[in-house]
């Protein structure tokens, strides 16, 4: 049985090891390089992944070709168009590798198909959900009560090395600031 896998499921629930190796059996190991795209928008995706080390992103693209960084996936982050997969339609969002990233790519329809046989699996697709729910509700928090300073102090605190990971230029856009502004931020703190 493959302890990574083993940990990520016992993050959400507690499953016997006949279980877990079936859900083993809908996921591969992969590694993605920095700036691999894992899924492109417009495409029809059809797999998740699960962050074993590295940094991930989702990123828009708006008409001009700018882009802004939506939201960054660690270390036992689940990575992928959701929605995109729920409702069977093209991703609007793009995810992409900004370090090396290991992980394992999963079947979200195989992963359907098992909450359809095990209950066990069903409680874990809800906790999944839970926690991204969690996730996108606390940053549209932080977007709308926070200063771009504090926004950025609270990324270093989920990503205490985050300025030697990836570049200033995808720091900004996540804080939805300039590589200028960002900058700034970063000299006033260094002179308190």
């Amino acid at each position: 049985m493959n302890d990574d896998i083993k940990n990520f499921v016992h993050l959400f629930i507690d499953l016997p090891d006949h279980l877990i190796s079936i859900f083993e059996g809908i996921v591969t190991f992969i590694e993605l390089e920095p700036n691999e795209v894992f899924t492109k928008k417009d495409e029809y995706p059809n797999d998740f992944f699960i962050i074993k080390t590295g940094i991930m992103r989702s990123y828009l693209l708006n008409e001009k070709g700018g882009e802004t960084t939506r939201a960054f996936f660690i270390s036992g982050d689940i990575s992928g168009s959701s929605s995109a997969m729920m409702q069977k339609i093209p991703s609007d969002v793009n995810y992409q590798a900004l370090t090396k990233v290991t992980g394992y790519k999963g079947d979200f329809n195989k992963l359907i198909e098992l909450t359809l046989k095990h209950k066990e699996f069903s409680l874990f697709y809800i906790k999944t959900l839970e926690r991204a729910y969690l996730k996108a509700e606390n940053l549209l928090l932080n977007i709308s009560t926070l200063t771009s300073t504090e926004r950025y102090l609270a990324l270093k605190e989920k990503i205490p090395n985050v300025d030697n990971l990836i570049t200033q230029r995808h720091i900004a856009s996540y804080l939805n600031i300039s590589p200028v502004q960002l900058s700034r931020i970063k000299k006033k703190l260094n002179n308190l």
